[in-house]
């Protein structure tokens, strides 16, 4: 049986999930420690990407602005061309906090990964990384990235249950 819900619905549903797995995992992470105290992030960065590298503002070739919805990125596919400089300005027109990351596919699924086994163990999800920033709810925020070789890339939102409720985008980098 296939059941179709509104969007609004969609997104009730899945941020109800989202809290009630946060609520459950809070006490039991607050009861012990498990190593992980005192870290922002929870996860380490590889200094260099095989995607591409981060780049100053001034040297952008040209600006994609990104809009994110409650469960969606638009637009949600964009092409650019290897070496190209892209400074990326993000806003966030949702009630809820989201973030962007950029990834080739296998980074972004094990980084989705990570994020839950942070909130799982209480930690908070904020990034300021080379690849990744989160955007608060009205908030504006650009990252600039260089890209490396051809192929395809993701920027998806990888706090639990964004990506699977659709927030993603893809990158044909030509």
């Amino acid at each position: 049986m296939n059941i179709s819900f509104p969007c609004a619905t969609r997104m009730a549903i899945v941020s109800a999930l989202c809290l009630s797995v946060f609520a459950l995992r809070m006490v039991p992470a607050a009861a012990h420690d498990d190593g992980m105290a005192g870290m922002a992030m929870g996860h380490a960065h590889a200094d260099a990407f095989s995607f591409g590298s981060p780049a100053k503002p001034s040297d952008a070739s040209r600006t994609i602005r990104i809009t994110m919805g409650d469960m969606s990125f638009e637009p949600s596919s964009i092409s650019v061309q290897a070496g190209e400089v892209v400074r990326f300005v993000i806003t966030n027109t949702s009630s809820i906090e989201h973030e962007f990351n950029l990834g080739d596919a296998a980074s972004e699924a094990d980084h989705r990964k990570e994020m839950l086994a942070m909130m799982e163990h209480g930690h908070g999800m904020s990034h300021d990384d080379p690849n990744a920033i989160t955007v608060k709810p009205g908030q504006t925020r650009d990252l600039t990235w260089k890209f490396g070789h051809h192929g395809t890339l993701e920027y998806d939102c990888n706090i639990p249950g964004h990506y699977e409720g659709g927030m993603r985008g893809s990158i044909r980098v030509q």
